[in-house]
């Protein structure tokens, strides 16, 4: 599988998430958004540049889940995703919430160059991205009872947030 440049975030629509909600990957795992976990367990994959597909009303929050001097971009504009994706660079697309986990098989993400993903979706509308490969190391997160079954495992392994504080 090619090492991902570059990835890409898709949150829930705002619309599907109730008032006083909030998408899965602003919801707190350990402490720290979800979001958060996502984006150190790509650092540390030397990552560098970031999409995260939501929109104006959770901005500003998921924006915050980096630190201030990261190539991050949050918009739910097609044409800041075409612009991001305007590259044959990898990118690994997490078409959900999800954490990071190194036993965790192949499943819902998945890696291809940026000028595939566009293809795909642009030219031929279609989610059959022929250069895509399953991405392995993610478990999907598909609501807050998700979330609250992960919380003891990690705690039990000692799973902790780098220092580094955002």
């Amino acid at each position: 599988m090619p090492i991902p440049q570059r990835a890409l975030f898709f949150f829930e629509e705002d619309a599907s998430v109730p008032s006083g909600g909030k998408p899965l990957a602003l919801q707190l795992l350990l402490n720290r958004p979800v979001l958060e976990w996502m984006y150190r367990a790509l650092q540390a994959q030397r990552v560098e540049k970031f999409l995260v597909v939501c929109g104006p009303r959770f901005s500003a929050e998921a924006r915050a889940c980096f630190p201030e001097d990261c190539a991050v971009s949050v918009s739910e504009l097609h044409s800041d995703l075409t612009a991001f994706l305007d590259t044959e660079e990898t990118v690994l697309v997490l078409p959900r919430a999800a954490m990071p986990l190194a036993e965790a098989g192949p499943g819902f993400a998945y890696t291809a160059p940026g000028h595939a993903l566009v293809r795909a979706w642009k030219d031929r509308m279609s989610n059959n991205v022929q250069e895509a490969e399953l991405a392995s190391g993610w478990v999907p997160l598909f609501g807050p009872e998700t979330i609250a079954e992960l919380e003891p495992l990690l705690k039990q392994r000692g799973f902790a947030m780098p220092a580094e504080p955002i």
